[in-house]
């Protein structure tokens, strides 16, 4: 009996071990699967399945060997009290594994759900990263276009040949191009730093004040003329435009400005109008001049063998010659200023007319006070014209400089070539300066400061006359209680032909 119940056990010891041997590599793989896929529902199903019936055959297993042994060894009585236990965790088990397969089939819904919300949301993944990837292109070309369109702007900004300023609600310069750099004479540091306003360029405070209150009562300005003045007291006309801009929300007023120089434009105006005055006058004083010439010949002929018979009225005849020879040198000057007389032109060394100029006067008592500066050029300056003329220019100049100063101040010449290589002839004094009314004025025959009986107004419509004709201009800057500057500039000689 003993002998024949051995088989058995060994199967059933056996059968128990390689039960749980199996149960734990089920469970084992059941594990990796779960691992491999966390939210399948089915995988999660088969490791707690395992998980139980591991349980099971552990304990199953580990109730028949016991039992065997126990049998075995003649302690039946151990068993059939610990037999209870063991059957009830083997019923507890079976009971868990029934409770999973039971709502197994709920979980596998809600797996389903999960899986298509999960589907879903992959889905609004794909296009919101696809809306996400065409937002960024569409980024990168509006900030392509944002920078393109910003570079076209600086570039005009940059290069633009008028002068465009833009400042804040109190006027304050916040960016100035290079032209208006140029223009103002003021470096970008300078205006930029110091809080610069834009009134700090106008040569007139009242001026400032009538565009100040035309643009806050307009909000705009249109073609405005007015005045800057440079840092070197350089006067310039220009014509200003512009308007408010109250930006996008949030952000400060700010003036927008663009300023045309118009100087040379003026000066240009001023100069043809010039010219035909010029030139009707000199029609008429060509005229004047001959009709008054010869009887004023024979006037001074006679006075002047009555006073070689030393007659009684020899006082009158006196006053009468000298008056007689003021009408001679008016005359004499009409007759040049309408272009009678020579014209002759050669080649002529502008540092000695002016240096002749300038010994003659450093020589004269009447100019023993006044410190004469000459800077020659050290390069050519050589030009075609009428010598005695260009003496008649320069003299007549440095002699204003001389009345400016009152006899008692410092005049310099000075000659040199330009960037365009044209000559230029500057007489600078540190005089009294010409009023601004007065400026348009000054070439202007007939028209002069000086009391009456101490000039004719004909010397700077002369000289002025005399210049065109040698192809060159006269060009003034002055400033009241500063000083004048003239310049005057006249076309080099080079190899035999005018520049």
């Amino acid at each position: 009996m003993t002998f024949s119940s051995i088989p058995i056990l060994s199967v059933d010891i056996l059968g128990s071990v390689a039960m749980v041997i199996i149960a734990i590599f089920a469970l084992h793989k059941s594990k990796r699967l779960r691992d491999l896929d966390p939210d399948n529902a089915v995988f999660l199903y088969l490791l707690w399945i395992c998980t139980g019936i591991t349980i099971f055959s552990i304990s199953r297993s580990f109730g028949h060997i016991l039992r065997q042994v126990l049998i075995l060894t003649g302690n039946t009585d151990i068993w059939k009290e610990i037999s209870p236990y063991s059957g009830s965790i083997n019923t507890v088990t079976f009971m868990l594994v029934g409770l999973i397969t039971l709502f197994f089939n709920q979980i596998w819904n809600i797996n389903v759900k999960i899986l298509s919300s999960r589907a879903k949301t992959e889905e609004a993944h794909i296009k919101l990263r696809d809306m996400n990837h065409t937002l960024e292109q569409k980024v990168v070309e509006r900030t392509e276009k944002l920078t393109s369109s910003e570079h076209k702007c600086r570039r005009i900004f940059e290069q633009s040949l008028d002068t465009i300023i833009v400042t804040d609600s109190d006027y304050k310069v916040l960016e100035i191009n290079p032209a208006g750099i140029e223009l103002t004479g003021y470096s970008r540091d300078e205006i930029i730093m110091k809080n610069m306003i834009i009134g700090s360029f106008f040569g007139d405070d009242s001026e400032w004040n009538r565009i100040n209150d035309k643009i806050e009562s307009k909000e705009y300005l249109l073609n405005e003329e007015t005045c800057f003045l440079r840092p070197d007291n350089e006067t310039l006309m220009v014509m200003i435009t512009g308007g408010v801009d109250y930006g996008a929300f949030g952000f400060a007023r700010t003036y927008h400005f663009i300023i045309k120089n118009v100087n040379e434009k003026k000066q240009m105006e001023r100069q043809i109008a010039q010219a035909d005055k010029l030139a009707a006058l000199g029609e008429l004083s060509a005229c004047v001049a001959h009709e008054i010439n010869n009887p004023l010949g024979i006037i001074l002929g006679y006075t002047q063998l009555l006073l070689k018979n030393k007659l009684t009225y020899h006082a009158d005849l006196k006053i009468i010659e000298k008056h007689v020879q003021n009408c001679r040198r008016v005359v004499s000057d009409l007759l040049v200023f309408s272009r009678k007389g020579s014209t002759k032109m050669s080649l002529v060394d502008v540092n000695k007319v002016v240096n002749g100029v300038f010994k003659f006067l450093n020589k004269h008592p009447d100019f023993k006070n006044i410190e004469i500066n000459f800077n020659p050029s050290n390069e050519s300056v050589e030009t075609q014209g009428n010598m005695q003329e260009l003496v008649q220019v320069v003299l007549n100049l440095v002699i204003n400089a001389c009345h400016a100063v009152d006899k008692n101040g410092i005049i310099d010449i000075e000659t040199s070539r330009a960037e365009d290589e044209r000559i230029l002839i500057t007489v600078s004094d540190n005089g009294k300066g010409i009023e601004k009314k007065n400026l348009s004025r000054i070439f202007d025959p007939f028209f002069t400061t000086k009391p009456v009986g101490e000039g004719t107004g004909l010397g700077l419509s002369v000289g002025y006359g005399i210049i065109k004709r040698h192809q060159g201009d006269i060009r003034i800057k002055s400033r009241e209680g500063i000083g004048t500057t003239f310049t005057v500039n006249l076309p080099a000689m080079e190899n035999g032909y005018l520049g």
